[in-house]
């Protein structure tokens, strides 16, 4: 597959990967900066257009490797779950409520911000959530992805793959290390509903209490899976309604007194004209857009040989002990993968499957449970995430041009939105814990 015969991609994140471990966690005052943030920054200046290190194609295709290699963190958060299953059900209400927190966080700290900045109707799609993949699509369903609220949705997007990562590893890492909130409440605020920017979040907080490392994981991940899951639906029913609502209502103006005819009409015909690419495009894209479960698996593997060594160079862990540790991991993301593709199950998205089957293989009582545990326990949470962010670096060069046509307002509105969601929730999950008696 053309994917995998790319192989400079691997040989550039094998090197950012150790470069990334060899500097470690540092610690500046009240920010923390992580191997993820390193990888993230080194791959993006190696797939920087003007450079000319990387094509357009190879950055195509690192873009590819990453929501696959996510899987690989997905499993190892999975694991810490099923231990901690007790406590996780004792604090059911605070998992629920944390959710209002992350929908109207964005609300909350992005709509003045857009506001202030004059945005029009842009605000409402970049301000209702955090815009990953499922928000985008709501949105364009329902005005269009040229309208107003279609730009808006995805100049968040464009930011949030862009720097999302960055900025909340190091706003996680302030507010833990600022000693406010508990970080199993800080743990939930980082279930933010993006994979990458949980694994940031969590990897800031762990860095800060890392006696907690286990149960921090575990609330992340079912927060963060709780909010991949019900997140689509509370987006579409709730929370958009109600950020349109607020902006008519503080604004004073109903969408067709801004949309013009002219606009609609613009929009049409760019919407048409995109179609009519899409199609000339479409069999060239093909054989990209659909990765067969071989192809994943090839993926889980380069990213288990990554982690292996982000785990022995950057955490001194012994070969042998690593070598199992990942294996294990990929084992298990792969069969996750297999159940998400069996006819019936795939109304779920895979990251459900892959999460649940971790969480399975670490109920204690289940056969071969303790040996998942015993080999996994000491492969460290941040050396599966430095090898994600490597890829996710080495794919952002092919957003820049994208990103040099937004405005520059819909900078400081990204920064609030994921700020609110973070902290909102943060501030809903503590208040919860409290409530049902956690600590």
């Amino acid at each position: 597959m053309d994917l995998l015969r790319t192989w400079r991609i691997h040989i550039f994140a094998l090197c950012i990967v150790i470069i990334a471990e060899l500097v470690g966690i540092q610690k500046f005052g009240l920010v923390v900066f992580l191997p993820l943030f390193y990888a993230l920054v080194l791959g993006g200046i190696l797939s920087y257009p003007k450079f000319h290190v990387m094509t357009d194609k190879m950055m195509e295709n690192a873009g590819m490797f990453m929501p696959i290699a996510m899987f690989y963190l997905i499993v190892k958060i999975g694991l810490g779950i099923g231990p901690n299953l007790h406590m996780l059900l004792n604090s059911g209400l605070a998992l629920i409520m944390q959710e209002f927190g992350h929908f109207f966080g964005t609300l909350i700290f992005g709509l003045p911000m857009a506001l202030f900045l004059k945005m029009g109707r842009e605000a409402v799609g970049a301000c209702y959530s955090i815009d990953r993949e499922p928000n985008v699509a709501i949105v364009a369903e329902k005005y269009g992805i040229f309208s107003p609220e279609g730009r808006g949705v995805m100049g968040m997007y464009i930011c949030g793959t862009l720097f999302g990562a960055l900025w909340i590893s190091i706003l996680a890492g302030v507010v833990a290390r600022m000693g406010i909130f508990h970080p199993y409440a800080l743990a939930m605020g980082g279930g933010i509903g993006s994979a990458s920017m949980m694994a940031a979040s969590v990897g800031s907080i762990v860095a800060v209490f890392p006696e907690e490392a286990q149960k921090i994981q575990a609330y992340a991940g079912a927060a963060n899976l709780m909010t991949s899951v019900i997140g689509i639906y509370f987006a579409l029913f709730i929370s958009l309604p109600v950020t349109v609502k607020v902006y008519e209502w503080v604004t004073g103006r109903k969408r067709h007194e801004e949309i013009s005819v002219a606009d609609e009409a613009k929009a049409a015909a760019q919407a048409q004209a995109a179609a009519e690419q899409a199609k000339e495009d479409a069999a060239a894209l093909q054989d990209q857009k659909h990765l067969t479960l071989s192809d994943n698996l090839l993926i889980l593997i380069l990213t288990g040989i990554l982690g292996f060594v982000a785990n022995v160079v950057g955490y001194k862990a012994s070969v042998p002990d690593s070598m199992i540790g990942s294996i294990l991991l990929v084992i298990i993301a792969f069969i996750g993968l297999c159940i998400a593709h069996i006819p019936g199950l795939r109304k779920l998205p895979a990251v459900f499957w892959v999460s649940i089957f971790a969480v399975i293989c670490s109920i204690p009582g289940i056969p071969g449970t303790e040996y998942i545990l015993e080999h996994t326990k000491n492969f460290n949470f941040l050396a599966t995430t430095t090898p994600i962010l490597a890829y996710g670096g080495l794919s952002l060069g092919k957003d820049i041009p994208a990103f040099k046509r937004l405005s520059w307002r819909i900078v400081p509105v990204a920064i609030m939105v994921a700020s609110g969601s973070f902290i909102c929730a943060t501030i809903m999950a503590e208040i919860m814990l409290h409530v049902e008696g956690i600590f």
